[in-house]
């Protein structure tokens, strides 16, 4: 009887030490899945990391963000027309802003043409071709009132030719050819 019970204590013992090999196997296997999880979560939020610190620092400068687009809407203002004015409407307002900066100056406007629009860089910009004639005098005060015009005023030609004669403070007479421009935000 005792070759019979060592017999079955023996595949008894083999039949749970497979059973606990098959076990600790099926651990080993489990552990290196959860460890190799482990080491891709891991890589996940090292990549993914960077991209949620911007996205809090986006949403923490959202304030300052705003009153930085607040400001830039308002300087845009003081160089430019807004996209919602009318092209031609803008060149004709320039085109009589620019006449009247050059006959209160003293010049004698004998020309204005407004240009076709140009495009460039979001803007449009608009320009007016003038042609006058007066004291050098009366060009320089016309230059510094065109400067002083809201929204910006840009010179982008000034020809002047001595037209070989002076006005009564010897101030010599030229004849002026020069384009304003002005820009226009683009829709």
């Amino acid at each position: 009887g005792s070759a019979v019970v060592s017999r079955f204590g023996s595949r008894a013992l083999i039949a749970v030490a497979s059973t606990l090999g098959v076990v600790a196997l099926l651990v080993l296997l489990g552990g290196h899945f959860v460890w190799q999880k482990h080491v891709w979560a891991a890589e996940k939020l090292a990549e993914i990391e960077p991209r949620h610190a911007r996205l809090l620092g986006l949403r923490d400068a959202g304030a300052s963000l705003e009153q930085g687009l607040k400001q830039m809407r308002a300087a845009a203002s003081q160089l430019g027309y807004p996209a919602e004015r009318d092209a031609a409407q803008v060149g004709i307002d320039l085109q009589q802003v620019a006449r009247k900066a050059l006959q209160a100056a003293g010049l004698a406007v004998a020309n204005s043409q407004v240009r076709p629009a140009r495009s460039e860089a979001g803007f449009d910009r608009i320009g007016v071709a003038l042609q006058a004639e007066g004291s050098l005098r009366s060009v320089q005060l016309a230059l510094a009132a065109l400067q002083a015009e809201r929204p910006t005023l840009m010179i982008d030609d000034l020809v002047l030719q001595w037209t070989g004669r002076s006005a009564e403070d010897r101030t010599p007479i030229v004849s002026c050819r020069l384009t304003v421009s002005v820009l226009r935000l683009q829709s």
